[in-house]
């Protein structure tokens, strides 16, 4: 399903969630970039008053800058935005499914007005949980409808057509997108954590050049552990390790779940089949709430 086929509360937390998590990374880059940029202003030892007086009021305003930078992302709270938003939209998302399925809470026997009826509550009671976000989400997107039309349209179709939808754009989807962010954060995390490393053997090399030459106007050292700092500082905020094996983990049990669907051969038990995989699923987005990873 495309993201225009999802409830009103779903595009209005996943849109809230990238656009903070947009604007944290970017602030906490250049944050690292100016620090980086501040000791590189550093490297060479100038002779003259002026110059010297000159490199340090750069660095000091790339500093205030870099600090002015760390307040806004404190007092401005975009992480938490971040996370919120994706604990709503993913939340509406799992009960979509559950919806457009039939499955436990939704089953097809019920009469159609009762069944959108218990969704509709539902939605508003996740909402409810997350009345902290109001003021993050766009009013254009909350006016959307709650029960889209191609929701109605898979509700009604038979058990065999339901279960090619969801295995298709459910749990093919996600086993894609779980192998493919695996992949992407295990080259990730080699190619910062080697960025890290090369950073602190050039620092060691300028220490050791420096005890040989004492008296060189050159010193590196200091933007070499600036960068290394920043790097590391990076692999923490995009926590690339833990979100390889959580995606790992996930992908190998959708991929287990995935092999008794051929064995749903009727409404109760597919109904179980896509609570056993919506849960997998849950987990996999609890860890990462709970973890607060990308």
């Amino acid at each position: 399903m495309l993201n225009k086929d999802y409830p009103n509360y779903f595009i209005a937390g996943d849109k809230a969630s990238l656009l903070a998590q947009l604007t944290y990374t970017k602030f906490v880059k250049w944050d690292l970039i100016l620090m980086v940029f501040a000791s590189a202003l550093a490297i060479y030892n100038y002779e003259s008053e002026k110059s010297k007086l000159m490199i340090y009021i750069i660095s000091g305003l790339l500093l205030l800058v870099a600090t002015i930078l760390s307040l806004v992302i404190k007092n401005k709270k975009y992480e938490d935005t971040w996370y919120r938003g994706r604990a709503l939209a993913e939340s509406c998302k799992t009960l979509t499914w559950r919806y457009i399925t039939c499955s436990e809470y939704f089953e097809n026997n019920l009469d159609v007005k009762i069944v959108n009826k218990r969704f509709t509550d539902r939605i508003k009671e996740i909402n409810n949980e997350f009345t902290d976000l109001i003021g993050f989400l766009n009013a254009k997107d909350i006016a959307l409808p709650i029960i889209t039309e191609e929701m109605s349209r898979v509700r009604i179709l038979s058990i065999n057509e339901r279960k090619k939808y969801y295995l298709e754009n459910r749990i093919n989807n996600q086993i894609t997108w779980y192998s493919t962010k695996a992949e992407t954060n295990k080259d990730k995390y080699e190619n910062w954590f080697w960025a890290v490393i090369i950073t602190q053997i050039l620092a060691i090399i300028s220490i050791c050049f420096l005890i040989k030459f004492p008296m060189c106007n050159f010193n590196l050292v200091g933007l070499f552990s600036t960068f290394s700092a920043s790097c590391f500082s990076w692999l923490q905020l995009k926590k690339y390790q833990e979100n390889k094996e959580a995606y790992t983990t996930a992908t190998s049990e959708l991929n287990m779940i995935k092999l008794e669907l051929g064995d749903a051969s009727n409404e109760i038990e597919f109904s179980k089949f896509v609570l056993d995989a919506e849960n997998a699923m849950s987990r996999e987005h609890t860890l990462w709430i709970a973890q607060k990873r990308v």
